[in-house]
């Protein structure tokens, strides 16, 4: 099946949330838990908001292990199967030293107030 031109022009690319990744790991953007904190969500998913994107990572006992799905402040939105048929699923494009570092971010992101905006 083939996305329509107007969807694919919705979708953000796997690539710009790896980058946003790196931007956090830097510190060039916040990072903050939405709901329940990565520590209490052992295995499963966890909602962040990050430089003007909300997103839903899957904690795998503790370890990265996918971007389930995002949205961007513009609307545009992209999900795992999305990234995972294009080879661009954003966990994939990082080095193993961002992902551990990303990881560590996560695991101290503080618990943001839902209706606040980042």
């Amino acid at each position: 099946m083939t996305d329509s031109p107007d969807r694919q022009a919705g979708l953000i690319p796997g690539e710009e949330i790896a980058e946003l990744f790196r931007k956090a790991t830097r510190r060039e953007v916040k990072i903050a838990a939405v709901g329940k904190t990565w520590k209490e969500v052992y295995a499963g998913e966890v909602r962040f908001r990050m430089g003007g994107y909300e997103m839903v990572i899957y904690n795998d006992c503790n370890e990265l292990d996918y971007v389930d799905s995002a949205t961007a402040a513009d609307g545009r939105e992209g999900d795992f199967d999305d990234w995972w048929n294009s080879g661009t699923e954003p966990v994939t494009l990082l080095t193993d030293h961002e992902r551990r570092r990303l990881e560590d971010f996560l695991e101290r992101a503080v618990v943001e107030n839902q209706t606040s905006n980042s």
